[in-house]
């Protein structure tokens, strides 16, 4: 991307992040239940939202600091238009796993692991075939994903105690 992009991305992602603190700051605390503070209902939310501010802080700082060379100009058309296709597979990928097929058949732990070595290996693949080590890098990204999604589930279930589907 080029400076000024980032610098629009980052004014972009900060208004989302001030949306979501603004928004959790106004759900109700339930003091009225006598709920402990760590547990209130907007606190998770409000916590991702001011981490969102402050990626998007450095994101503009580093934008900023971007001295004019060829790695920083100005994206091609066609670069531009690949970050743009990007950005709608993954989208669309996460659209497809958490609207669409989580909950409808197979265990979290099954479909987040299928859901992560799919998008790891559509964003990785360009990169591994140009290596010439796909098959070495499938191998390991069907063991990271395992990995992850059994992790993932065990601090679901046991940490923050959520039944998952």
């Amino acid at each position: 991307m080029s400076r000024r992009q980032d610098l629009i991305s980052a004014a972009g992602w900060a208004a989302i992040g001030g949306v979501i603190v603004v928004a959790s700051w106004r759900l109700d605390r339930l003091e009225k239940l006598n709920i402990n503070p760590w547990s209130a209902p907007g606190l998770t939310p409000g916590v991702v939202g001011a981490l969102i501010i402050c990626i998007a802080i450095g994101l503009a700082l580093q934008a900023w600091r971007a001295t004019a060379s060829p790695e920083t100009a100005e994206a091609a058309p066609e670069e531009a238009a690949g970050g743009g296709l990007r950005t709608l597979v993954a989208a669309a990928l996460c659209v497809t796993f958490a609207g669409i097929t989580l909950g409808h058949g197979a265990p979290f732990v099954i479909e987040g692991a299928v859901f992560i070595f799919a998008f790891t290996s559509v964003f990785s693949w360009s990169t591994w075939r140009d290596q010439a080590r796909v098959g070495r890098a499938l191998a390991q990204t069907a063991v990271i994903a395992a990995g992850a999604s059994a992790f993932i589930s065990w601090l679901f279930e046991s940490v923050f105690l959520v039944r998952l589907p």
